[in-house]
């Protein structure tokens, strides 16, 4: 996807509603922009249909649709494996033997602080309060 292919300024053509819409030319820029989605199968027939174009006739484009389609294949098939019987045997005994336990502790803090005047007459008394609370878990099996 080469800036300037099909004689088109590449930061224009994947903004400019009449390039993406209107024309019958895709530029690299916009076969960027829209890859995921042309993958996907997410774009309007007439997007698909330049999409599918201009991959097909550039090089550079066709070979990053490529590589893009190889990395969803393998996430694919890596995705698809499972556990082997025993190891998911083991951890669903695991999971059926925990039982949660939850503790809910609040904690409050008082603070007074007094102050006072030469002639020992008590000037200000500041009281504060803070509390807090959260909650605990114990596993055990």
């Amino acid at each position: 996807m080469e800036p300037g292919t099909n004689g088109e300024n590449s930061a224009e053509s994947a903004e400019d509603p009449k390039t993406a819409a209107g024309s019958q030319d895709c530029s690299c820029a916009e076969a960027r922009a829209h890859l995921e989605a042309f993958l996907d199968r997410e774009c309007t027939a007439d997007l698909t249909e330049r999409l599918a174009q201009h991959v097909a006739t550039c090089p550079h484009c066709s070979r990053i649709a490529d590589a893009e389609t190889h990395l969803r294949e393998i996430l694919r098939s890596r995705c698809a494996e499972q556990a082997p019987p025993e190891l998911r045997a083991r951890v669903l005994g695991r999971l059926s033997t925990l039982r949660a336990t939850a503790v809910s502790v609040t904690t409050t803090s008082t603070t007074t602080q007094t102050q006072a005047s030469a002639s020992g007459r008590v000037v200000r008394i500041v009281e504060s309060r803070v509390e807090s609370s959260r909650t605990v878990h114990f596993e055990r099996d």
